[in-house]
């Protein structure tokens, strides 16, 4: 398989996400991941980290207009910092996009078996671990 694939697959799903979810990439990782945290409000710089992106990089994302429509971001009372969490919007998008990922994984694996998707998944998994160490290395 040329490795290109990947990145033509990867184009479609965000492409997919765009026309039916009306999200980027970058309010695709940020409803997730609150999603994944349960909605808890996070500084910034919890949150930047988080999803391993700088701080200028989160506060560019966070100034789109429809992820202004999507989170609320309130002063801390006890110091500068400002907080980050979905609103009720937010959480309903979050929910919506679950399904679009459900849907979307459904129709990349229709043709395999549970156990053909759970091993190419964990293939994966261990491709990603050896690219991460060599990158760090």
């Amino acid at each position: 398989m040329d490795v290109l694939h990947f990145n033509e697959i990867a184009e479609s799903i965000k492409k997919m996400i765009l026309e039916q979810a009306g999200l980027n990439l970058s309010q695709t990782r940020i409803l997730l991941f609150f999603d994944e945290n349960e909605n808890d409000s996070l500084t910034m710089g919890e949150l930047a980290r988080g999803l391993n992106i700088s701080l200028s990089t989160l506060s560019r994302q966070l100034q789109q207009k429809k992820t202004q429509e999507i989170i609320d971001v309130v002063r801390s009372e006890t110091d500068s910092s400002k907080l980050v969490c979905l609103n009720e919007t937010g959480v309903f998008k979050a929910s919506e996009l679950k399904h679009l990922l459900t849907s979307i994984h459904n129709k990349i694996y229709a043709l395999w078996s549970e156990t053909e998707t759970k091993d190419f998944l964990t293939h994966l998994d261990s491709i990603q671990t050896e690219l991460n160490k060599e990158t760090i290395q």
